[in-house]
């Protein structure tokens, strides 16, 4: 008899997703929680009946948050905060699943080690046909964490200059009405 050990993770993530909202909408109630996961089993079933980024369509968005927290920058621990955005172009949409899917499973195994309490989760974007945006949202910036947000801001500017085509990376307050970036890497 062969056994599998469950692996939990080492926080509880949820998977959501939200369909392009109508002008007269409102936004946050096309979202829908898709999954909820505290195992590698659950988490690796989760992934498989997801699309990749690049088969959703225009308008859409997946976000992957830690349990408890909405995807949502009005929402606690989002207000105040941000992200650190990677705006990918490229036809093939490869970079965009990649980069999507290399952050799914580096936030569930830890792969930000001290750095993950400074995270809130991650989203995919799909608004236009040529540029996607794949985003890490941060707990809120302070002296005490600046060190950090700026780590992982870091480590993903490894990834732009040694694994992908990244458009740009920069990390944006959630609030910002402008277009205006709060740090470029």
């Amino acid at each position: 008899m062969t056994c599998c050990a469950v692996v939990s993770l080492s926080e509880n993530w949820t998977f959501w997703y939200k369909d392009k909202c109508a002008e007269d909408e409102d936004w946050r109630m096309n979202f829908q929680k898709l999954f909820e996961v505290s195992t590698a089993t659950q988490f690796l079933e989760a992934y498989n009946l997801t699309k990749l980024p690049s088969g959703l369509p225009l308008g859409a968005s997946y976000y992957f948050f830690k349990k408890g927290i909405q995807p949502m920058w009005e929402e606690e621990p989002n207000r105040g905060a941000g992200a650190w955005i990677i705006q990918v172009e490229n036809q093939i949409n490869n970079d965009l699943n990649l980069i999507w899917s290399d952050l799914l499973f580096t936030l569930i195994s830890g792969g930000f080690k001290e750095l993950s309490c400074y995270l809130c989760g991650i989203t995919c974007n799909v608004k236009q046909q040529k540029m996607k945006k794949v985003a890490i949202w941060t707990v809120k910036t302070t002296l005490e964490n600046y060190e950090h947000i700026m780590k992982i801001g870091k480590i993903l500017q490894m990834l732009k200059l040694n694994v992908y085509e990244i458009k740009s990376l920069k990390y944006k307050l959630h609030n910002r009405l402008s277009n205006d970036f709060d740090y470029k890497l």
